[in-house]
């Protein structure tokens, strides 16, 4: 055995003895103030520090202690459950660094983790008695930064470290409930750096209390009241006409309690409209801060202990409030005597929570540059794919991935969406990847007591294990889809590769099997998909796969569906869809999607057309992770599906701020038998977006050559329709003929057509932004068309940001981005070298669907000239 010691070894024996004595000298004397540095980064404020030197250093502080000696500084924040964070970096050789939380007011009576090189671990301990409470071996260096976060809540406090996503230490320990972070060094220099503490998510700043206490928690910010009192909180800034959302909860402890919202009100709270979520009289009320009389309220059930997504529109004396996303405002009344003042929130008579409280003027809301004013976008953060599509008692449910997490909007006609707070948070098992979701319409999984509710499927991924051991999950709701909870018994199907394994197992889709009476899932592998059957919701048994070898045409297979439709309208003739999404491929200019029409006999799916074949599931380059709608009534008898606005060569870098990305207009499927090519998917936008057209520009029976004057001038607009018929000459032919769209300047997307070779295509390369993706992007994207009875037919959708074309009544279909200057808003309609007749043309303006006073779409300014029948002026 070698008796060699190395540098670092020699050290730790050294010091031993000291470090673990390190709170056994506690601090004597007197505190002083400190500046709060790095505000940007640290939102820990009011410190004030005892012994040692504290300097400001990049974001956040340097403390130096003498040798063999503590200091600390305590911040004037105080929580019970929180995250408390730091990146922490132990400067000089033999110090160590703490980070302190629910400390009394001289830490003298606190929990404190130890950041240690020396000894080479993390220590979790009491200040009083220098209690070790648990520690965990780690490779500390001296020099280097490490992010260090501790979760704490009731009596179970968890440690994290990096960026590893499992806590590396777990302890339980009740001596402590409440109490101020801070931070402290021993017998040197350190460094913290980005000092957090997890708190209310918001666009507001400069808060200002008044009354009770308020203190950062892991719902946000929790206000607690002296008996019945009220307390406020408020942001500096006034607001006249805006919108305003938050997540509102009453402490189950006190549900005598009231939680609200203060609107153009006072920083006092003694003016202005409190709206409030009333768990003892279930009620919301709408009242006059001065004096608390009622304006309105409205009888509803609300549960303390709960979450609930409260929405006010307020313009002039109109004001609207929602609750949960539902369609119908909760209160809606006119009242002026207040028109302007702070937001804040208010809590009464108890525990109250608050979080995600955002606001915005009436004017700037989804109007940023590039907002889709009729398509479904967020108004902050991203979307990706769409998960979960449901329709239940009335409401369709979108929910969508945000980071491993399923955001949730809530629909009754397709079009105007309400946001929810996030359904399917992370939790400890991990991400929470795509998936779908389903209605337990007769309680077969046992869940909803006998009655009926929703089942999500999800794709468990574990950020610390191979490609996230992924594995299927389930949540439920029992209350219309408002909160979840996660299934007891996850996962429910296990990765194939065994418990630690890294196969691709992930998007589980569900669908009901009517003439088996069980339900199919279908898990996509990355280069095959698998079926499993159920008759419990629960119990999966695997049944089959399909995919592999011959079938595998471009990237990795991703976010399966499944599902039955009649051919040609003829319902004793059925045909299974499976559809998937491929990953970003060379060959596809990107990522794509494809499906197969075939027949499912219960166990497997069999395709009726050879491998070799490829039926893409649109031409454009941005339509991803379609999925359709579970639970549509049979009465309406509808497959409807939508897909993501994006494409895996540029998915994240839109030039847009605060939110990215959208999704597709909601679309019918049907499947048509097509001469000359056999059974075909087919898509149409649903019926309930021909609700948004204002009156139209009109054209029947014209005849266009290059040399006549474009029916379009003189309209603009960023989001309408267009629905056109052509008919191709006999002779004088035009080689093309099609429409000039989003137009100024040297920027214009086509969408053209090509009789001699029967191609409907679109050229974006002209189109505006396209810095942040590849060459490829501005490719030109075309498909087969053949005219029917010698005619074309076109329907075009334009938003601010997107165009997408449906060709032969939805036999071929583009979806695309597209970043024009909100400056380019001309249209033309062009032929080159020949003639073509427009049959019948129409020009829809499209009314926005976000804001609650848009008016109906209409041609401003547009008069029919008799003589020619062409628009004189106007804007759409």
């Amino acid at each position: 055995m070698s008796n060699k010691m190395g540098n670092k070894d020699r050290m730790k024996a050294g010091i031993r003895t000291l470090v673990l004595g390190v709170w056994m000298v506690m601090l004597m004397g007197w505190f002083y103030p400190l500046y709060s540095y790095g505000a940007e980064a640290n939102n820990v404020s009011g410190w004030t520090a005892a012994g040692g030197t504290w300097t400001a250093a990049g974001e956040g502080w340097r403390g130096t202690a003498p040798g063999g000696q503590n200091m600390l500084a305590l911040s004037n924040t105080r929580s019970d459950d929180f995250t408390y964070e730091a990146e922490v970096t132990v400067e000089t050789a033999y110090a160590v660094g703490t980070l302190l939380l629910r400390s009394n007011g001289d830490g003298t009576e606190a929990y404190g983790l130890q950041v240690d090189p020396n000894l080479d671990r993390l220590r979790l301990f009491k200040t009083a008695g220098d209690v070790t409470l648990g520690e965990k071996p780690m490779t500390i260096e001296p020099g280097q930064s490490y992010k260090v976060r501790v979760r704490a809540e009731g009596t179970v406090l968890k440690v994290y470290w990096g960026t590893v996503y499992d806590p590396v230490l777990t302890v339980m320990d009740g001596s402590y409930a409440v109490g101020l972070v801070g931070a402290g060094a021993y017998n040197g220099s350190v460094l913290f750096q980005n000092v957090r503490i997890g708190s209310l998510l918001s666009n507001l700043q400069n808060w200002t209390e008044a009354g009770g206490s308020w203190t950062p928690h892991l719902d946000g910010v929790k206000a607690v009241t002296p008996g019945a009192a009220n307390a406020f909180r408020t942001a500096d800034t006034p607001y006249t006409d805006f919108v305003l959302e938050a997540d509102l909860k009453v402490d189950g402890g006190t549900p005598l309690g009231t939680a609200g919202l203060l609107f153009r009100g006072n920083a006092a709270g003694t003016q202005g409209y409190v709206v409030n979520l009333d768990p003892n009289l279930n009620q919301v009320r709408l009242f006059d801060a001065d004096g608390g009389a009622t304006i309105a309220s409205r009888s509803m059930a609300v549960e303390a202990g709960r979450n609930y997504r409260v929405e006010v529109h307020a313009v002039g004396s109109n004001i609207k409030v929602y609750i949960d996303g539902y369609a119908a405002p909760a209160i809606s009344v006119s009242n002026a005597r207040y028109t302007s003042g702070r937001i804040g929130t208010n809590a009464y008579n108890g525990t109250a929570y608050f979080q995600d409280v955002y606001a915005w003027s009436s004017a700037a809301y989804y109007t940023e540059k590039y907002r889709p004013q009729y398509h479904y976008s967020m108004a902050r953060n991203w979307i990706s794919d769409p998960n979960g599509l449901v329709y239940y008692e009335g409401e369709y449910h979108l929910f969508n991935q945000d980071g491993g997490k399923w955001t949730h909007g809530v629909s009754t006609d397709l079009l105007h969406w309400k946001r929810l707070p996030i359904a399917l948070p992370w939790n400890d098992q991990g991400h929470i990847w795509s998936g779908s979701a389903v209605v337990d319409a007769n309680d077969a999984s046992g869940l909803f007591g006998g009655g009926s509710g929703l089942i999500a499927y999800y794709t468990m991924f574990h950020p610390d294990k191979p490609n996230g051991n992924q594995k299927i999950g389930i949540a439920y709701s029992k209350d219309k889809g408002r909160t979840w909870s996660y299934y007891g018994g996850n996962p429910v199907v296990l990765n194939p590769g065994g418990p630690d394994g890294n196969w691709d197992f992930r998007d589980p889709k569900v669908v009901w099997d009517g003439e088996r009476s069980r339900w199919v899932m279908v898990v996509s592998g990355g280069d095959h998909v698998r079926f499993f059957t159920s008759t419990d919701l629960l119990s999966w048994t695997y049944a089959s796969s399909f995919g592999y070898g011959a079938y595998l045409h471009a990237g990795v297979w991703e976010c399966p569906d499944l599902f039955q439709l009649p051919v040609d309208g003829n319902l004793s003739n059925r045909k299974w869809v499976l559809s998937i999404s491929t990953g970003g491929a060379a060959v596809t200019g990107g990522s794509s999607a494809e499906y197969f029409v075939g027949s499912f006999d219960g166990t497997a799916f069999t395709s009726d057309n050879p491998a070799s074949a490829i039926l893409r599931n649109e031409a454009g380059k941005d339509f991803y992770a379609s999925m359709s709608f579970d639970g549509i009534p049979a009465a309406d008898g509808r497959r409807i599906w939508l897909g993501w606005m994006s494409n895996w060569d540029y998915p994240f870098g839109f030039p847009t701020t605060a939110w990215k990305h959208i999704m597709s207009v909601p679309r019918e499927l049907q499947l048509k038998t097509i001469a000359g090519e056999g059974v075909r998917l087919v898509q149409t936008p649903v019926r309930e977006l021909q609700s948004l057209r204002g009156s139209a520009s009109s054209w029947t029976n014209k005849t266009i050559t290059p040399g006549t004057s474009n029916l379009l001038a003189g309209l603009s607009s960023s989001a309408y329709e267009i629905e056109a018929e052509f008919e191709l000459p006999g002779t004088d032919a035009a080689s093309e003929f099609g429409f000039r769209l989003r137009q100024g300047g040297s920027e214009q997307t086509v969408v053209g057509y090509t009789p001699a070779s029967s191609k409907l295509f679109v050229n974006r390369a002209d189109g505006g932004e396209d810095d942040f993706a590849p060459a490829s992007y501005g490719t030109l994207q075309e498909a087969t068309l053949s005219p029917v009875s010698n005619r074309v037919k076109l329907r075009l959708l334009v938003d601010e940001s997107s165009i997408e074309v449906f060709g032969g009544d939805g036999r071929v279909t583009f979806s695309n981005l597209i970043f024009p200057d909100p400056s380019s808003l001309g249209m033309s309609l062009y032929t080159i070298g020949g003639s073509v007749k427009v049959v019948s043309l129409n020009v829809y303006p499209l009314t926005n669907t976000w804001k609650l006073s848009a008016a109906p779409g209409k041609l401003k300014g547009y008069e029919k000239d008799k003589d020619n029948d062409k628009p004189n002026g106007g804007t759409l």
